[in-house]
């Protein structure tokens, strides 16, 4: 791996180590699987609750807020992709944008559908920042 694609990761905050590219994308995908179970074991936590008390109206604009979030993702970490297309390390910094938005959504599902106003506490735990 370059010493450009090591600085540029030690930058971003990022954990992953490896000589290769390929390595440093696996600690990332991994990375990534791991940030979209959690998101996901949120997600699914919200919409039991929102199920659950009957608001189908919230339910139906959390599930378009849901898609509007993915077409978001998509859309920036496809730009990240693009932006870094001339070189090896496009894939981290996509992959690395994808975790750190997934990491993001994950709190934010968390702060306006698991926790309550009043000292109850949050249906999950507050999820890990998104770095």
């Amino acid at each position: 791996m370059s010493i450009i694609i090591a600085t540029l990761l030690l930058a971003t905050g990022n954990p992953c180590e490896g000589s290769t590219t390929p390595e440093v994308e696996q600690c990332l995908a991994g990375d990534l699987a791991r940030a979209d179970t959690e998101l996901n074991r949120y997600y699914a936590t919200a919409v039991a609750r929102l199920t659950k008390e009957q608001d189908t109206t919230a339910l139906a604009k959390l599930r378009v807020s849901e898609r509007a979030w993915i077409a978001y993702r998509d859309a920036e970490c496809d730009a990240v992709y693009k932006w870094w297309s001339q070189g090896t390390i496009r894939g981290a910094m996509a992959l690395g944008c994808r975790t750190r938005i997934t990491k993001a959504r994950a709190m934010v599902i968390w702060q306006n559908w698991l926790t309550y106003a009043d000292s109850t506490p949050p249906l999950l735990p507050k999820p890990k920042s998104p770095d």
